[in-house]
């Protein structure tokens, strides 16, 4: 297990984020261009720490930022956000954002296939995903 440093600066940042589109935008490049098996290299450890706020969003803030979104950018949020909840202080269980991305689909007629689900499970241990407590 390796720990790592803390930042105040950046924990107060976290506090302080929004669904902007450009920043949903590179949330869901990393999906788009296969780079989830590195993220934490990819943020750098400043940068994870001050994103794990976006795991305290509430799921209304999250539903309006992809109302526009189409369904290929949504399941590449859902793909990062599952990804980066293994990361040092994104752990949401049952807040997780995927929820509401994922009830977001459902509510258009969009329902996640058993191969998206079952990769879902393999890479989280989030036991909510993808479709909150039941």
């Amino acid at each position: 297990m390796t720990l790592g440093s803390w930042d105040p600066a950046a924990e107060e940042a976290s506090h302080h984020l929004t669904l902007s589109a450009s920043l949903l935008d590179q949330l869901a490049s990393y999906s788009a261009k296969d780079q989830l098996d590195h993220l934490d290299s990819l943020l750098g450890a400043q940068e994870v720490q001050r994103l794990s706020g976006l795991m305290r969003i509430e799921a209304p803030a999250w539903e309006a930022a992809v109302a526009d979104r189409d369904e290929t950018a949504i399941r590449h949020l859902i793909r990062f956000l599952t990804v980066a909840e293994n990361l040092p202080g994104w752990e949401a269980g049952a807040d997780s954002p995927v929820i509401p991305l994922a009830r977001c689909l459902r509510n258009r007629g969009v329902r996640l296939d058993r191969e998206f689900q079952q990769w879902i499970r393999e890479v989280s241990d989030n036991r909510f995903l993808p479709y909150g407590p039941l």
